[in-house]
């Protein structure tokens, strides 16, 4: 006795490829959509949904990604493959850009950060296996050099979040801190070079003045920009060390209470929050590549692949013999893709580590005036000993 007709078996056989690649592109709305909220809200229902969109993201990717590779073998010889199927194939690529995950999400809990090489494995195995088998059934068609760049781009977002996780992992982050060994001062090159007349230098430079007027001249001055900038300061400097269990100097802990002390308690808790958010962006989102030089190159070449993609496949592919569903699926997947592209870049603009980077630029003047006073002040002494 059948317990499903054969009916529904082909039913589903024909509509399960469709269906698991449309709900993975859902939950990868879902989740660049809802999953940055989670910083800022406590709600069981948000978390709720972020878990469920997390955990069941990956799976459905997975399994969508199994279903796609026994369409080769359903249809017995590769010559005489489904047109449709072909198509469906195409969407494989897609498939593994979903796996990479949105950059607002790479893993739940600190726990998913010790799990690299999970990520690794998978990520080798799915992609050699994926390459193959699709080279395979679409040797013969344009969709083989088509999905090249959707591969690239693929390869990329899995690639960032694999190493997102590693540098997150408890042993690398704390690895990735721990400063060059220092011997320390040698006192005797230092009596060797001392010259009194150092105390004056400054002075007749105009600059004496704005180094000695303390910790609460200062304060004022780091605090006369924003806030954020304070933050991300002390979090590269002291916060991060922390959090990887490292001690912190004499120096350091002076700096932070000075910087805490004369400042209201809404202040406090402003730099306090935004380095919490900082944190968070390290430990669970893929900042540190995003925000770099080379995330910024990875996601122009991802963002790039994607619109060569779209526009080949619709100038260069004949879409007469493919079936008009697949066809506005392969949209979707591609729109969709883009989608997740722009609203990304959105977050990356208006993030509190765009605004942070853009002070940075700023910050390279001020070490271009520390280094023309010390040119300056060589130049003093020269002239003083002349």
């Amino acid at each position: 006795m059948e317990i499903f007709p054969d009916s529904g078996r082909k039913l589903w056989d024909e509509w399960e490829p469709r269906s698991m690649v449309l709900v993975s592109l859902f939950l990868q709305i879902l989740i660049i959509i809802f999953s940055n909220s989670r910083k800022f809200t406590v709600a069981i229902w948000i978390r709720i949904l972020i878990w469920s969109a997390y955990l069941s993201a990956d799976w459905v990717a997975t399994v969508s990604l199994g279903t796609l590779s026994q369409l080769g073998d359903s249809e017995g010889k590769h010559d005489d493959m489904d047109p449709n199927h072909t198509l469906m194939a195409f969407w494989a690529p897609f498939l593994l850009l979903h796996l990479g995950g949105p950059g607002t999400i790479t893993a739940y809990a600190l726990e998913d950060n010790e799990l690299w090489l999970r990520h690794l494995l998978g990520l080798v195995v799915q992609v050699g296996w994926l390459f193959m088998c699709f080279w395979t059934w679409t040797s013969r068609t344009p969709l083989s050099f088509l999905s090249i760049p959707m591969f690239v781009a693929g390869i990329i977002k899995h690639g960032e979040r694999t190493w997102v996780l590693k540098s997150a992992s408890t042993q690398h982050f704390g690895d990735t801190l721990l400063p060059v060994p220092d011997p320390g001062p040698d006192y005797a090159e230092i009596l060797k070079n001392y010259d009194p007349d150092l105390d004056h230098v400054e002075a007749a430079l105009g600059l004496k003045s704005s180094v000695d007027d303390g910790d609460h001249n200062g304060t004022k001055l780091i605090l006369g920009r924003k806030y954020i900038y304070v933050a991300y300061l002390l979090f590269m400097e002291q916060w991060r060390h922390l959090y990887a269990d490292l001690i912190l100097s004499l120096d350091d802990q002076r700096r932070s209470e000075s910087i805490i002390r004369y400042v209201s308690s809404e202040e406090a808790f402003k730099v306090v929050e935004a380095e919490l958010s900082f944190l968070y962006g390290v430990l669970y989102t893929k900042a540190t590549v995003v925000y770099s030089p080379l995330g910024i190159l990875l996601r122009t070449v991802s963002f790039l692949s994607i619109i060569s993609t779209l526009v080949a496949f619709i100038f260069f592919i004949e879409r007469h013999e493919f079936s008009n569903v697949d066809i506005n699926i392969t949209y979707a997947l591609l729109f969709g893709a883009i989608f997740l592209e722009i609203f990304a870049t959105m977050m990356l603009i208006l993030s509190d580590w765009s605004i942070v980077l853009r002070k940075l630029e700023n910050q390279t003047l001020i070490y271009q005036e520390e280094k023309n006073y010390s040119l300056q002040k060589e130049h003093f002494i020269l002239s003083q000993r002349r």
